[in-house]
């Protein structure tokens, strides 16, 4: 399956996820965290394999491609409000409009990427190495590590600061760019599809 599919698939998982969280009232606050941690789930994997694979594939071609360091800024945007909500208490309207400001985020991030980055990979790769990025995507995508790291995240405080949400962001490129190379090495990638 070429890397475009899958990532398609990924926004409107993702779409319909925060599209549902923005919608359960403040009074159901155990409905709002089931549906948080779904969402901080498939983001976190999402977003951080999706910056080893395509974007740092992108980045080698032409280091200053305007839309490819948008795309790394929306992630952090959308990292820093996901710690804040993750910290935050559910019940309340501050965190009712985060989410909205989350929503508005994500929804213009998957326009812009599919209006902007997509294209770029498709101009920019055959089918091949669709196929080939799409491979390590699924592989690198650790949605039940995410999930499991959820109540840490919960448990740090927001005004622990960017800088540590930026570190936490980096270490999950960086684990998961030596995990390639591992893979790599050794010679233990699954055959494409």
């Amino acid at each position: 399956m070429p890397i475009l599919d899958t990532l398609g698939q990924d926004h409107r998982a993702i779409e319909q996820l925060i599209g549902e969280l923005a919608g359960v009232r403040s009074d159901e606050p155990d409905r709002r965290v089931e549906l948080f941690s779904q969402l901080q789930a498939i983001l976190q994997a999402h977003s951080r394999a999706e910056e080893e694979v395509v974007y740092r594939a992108l980045r080698g071609a032409r280091p200053d491609e305007v839309e490819v360091l948008e795309a790394f800024e929306e992630h952090h945007v959308a990292d820093v409000l996901l710690q804040e909500l993750a910290s935050a208490c559910p019940g309340g309207r501050a965190w009712t409009a985060k989410v909205k400001v989350l929503e508005e985020v994500l929804r213009h991030h998957i326009k812009e990427e599919e209006q902007m980055i997509f294209p770029l990979v498709s101009e920019r790769s055959g089918e091949a190495e669709q196929a080939r990025m799409d491979q390590e995507f699924r592989l690198l995508r650790h949605e039940k590590l995410e999930r499991a790291l959820g109540p840490l995240r919960r448990a740090t405080p927001a005004f622990a600061g960017r800088a540590a949400i930026t570190a936490q962001a980096a270490a999950g490129r960086y684990i998961r760019r030596g995990e390639l190379f591992l893979r790599r090495r050794l010679g233990r990638l699954p055959a494409t599809a």
